[in-house]
């Protein structure tokens, strides 16, 4: 009977142990069941999907998130990104060597930025922006876009601007200004710099050239360069026709705000094919 007891007493935790696993198996196949399965990303950019970038921790969960077809990865994709923080934004600028990396923005006058930052507050740095009557959207283009910045005491905005003035090898260092819209990637490559009044009726109101009319007087291109190169700091080996699309960028000479000079960078877009540093080198200052 001893014998029996203990066969009996094995079997049952046999029994007992086979129980337990099955019970177990079948709860682990129902948890897999949940599961699902981490497939790496394998997508390149070049993709259909248009580029979606999420809006920082710090806004607001309601703001709505744009998106933009994909282009390369160049600065028009910061500036996508940057507009879901602010929908003023319109592009981005670069200057090499310089502080001047800030997403470009637009609104319905050109008072608003000269004291509001980015991100709508009230800031005496203010910010960079395109001015309200220049188009700089996927199919319209002024012939000149322009932008302003402060010259900050602190070496913020546009004061990196005056380099080209106060150093006299940053020019053919530095003659490429990167521009990009929502759309797309530019360079520009600067040919002139100049001082002027910035005050309306002087000889030379440089900010209302923007689009011209060529074989007329009024607004022409040629006018505008005649302008230019009378006042240029600088004579460069950069020419510029009937059809370029240009780019002035404007700052304050000091940061005295009674001072009405302006220090102004003229840019124009490197055409299809072209040597982006062609011209760029050679240069005198007056």
């Amino acid at each position: 009977m001893g014998k029996k007891k203990v066969i009996i007493a094995i079997v049952a935790v046999v029994l007992i142990f086979a129980v337990v696993a099955a019970v177990y198996i079948l709860t682990s196949k129902g948890e897999d069941k949940n599961k699902v399965e981490v497939v790496p990303d394998t997508t390149t950019s070049a993709t259909t999907e248009a580029p979606v970038t999420t809006v920082p921790e710090t806004e607001p969960t309601t703001t709505t998130v744009t998106t933009f077809p994909p282009f390369v990865n160049g600065l028009s994709l910061k500036a996508q990104e940057a507009k879901q923080s602010n929908a003023d934004t319109v592009g981005w600028i670069r200057l090499s060597n310089t502080v001047i990396d800030y997403p470009l923005v637009r609104t319905s006058d050109n008072d608003y930025y000269v004291s509001t930052n980015f991100y709508h507050n009230a800031d005496p740095a203010g910010w960079v922006f395109v001015d309200y009557r220049c188009d700089f959207g996927p199919d319209l283009y002024s012939d000149n876009l322009m932008a302003y910045g402060h010259n900050m005491a602190d070496g913020s905005m546009f004061s990196d601007l005056k380099k080209y003035q106060r150093d006299e090898a940053f020019y053919e260092a530095n003659p490429i200004i990167e521009v990009s819209s929502l759309y797309a990637d530019y360079q520009y490559k600067v040919f002139a710099f100049m001082l002027c009044n910035g005050v309306k009726g002087s000889d030379f109101e440089f900010w209302n050239y923007i689009n011209f009319a060529p074989g007329t007087d009024e607004w022409s291109l040629e006018e505008y360069l005649a302008k230019i190169d009378d006042k240029s700091l600088i004579t460069t080996n950069v020419d510029v026709k009937e059809g370029d699309k240009l780019l002035m960028l404007s700052t304050c000479n000091t940061g005295d705000t009674t001072d009405p000079i302006r220090f102004v960078v003229l840019a124009r877009m490197v055409r299809p094919g072209e040597d982006a540093y062609e011209g760029t080198t050679g240069s005198s200052r007056r």
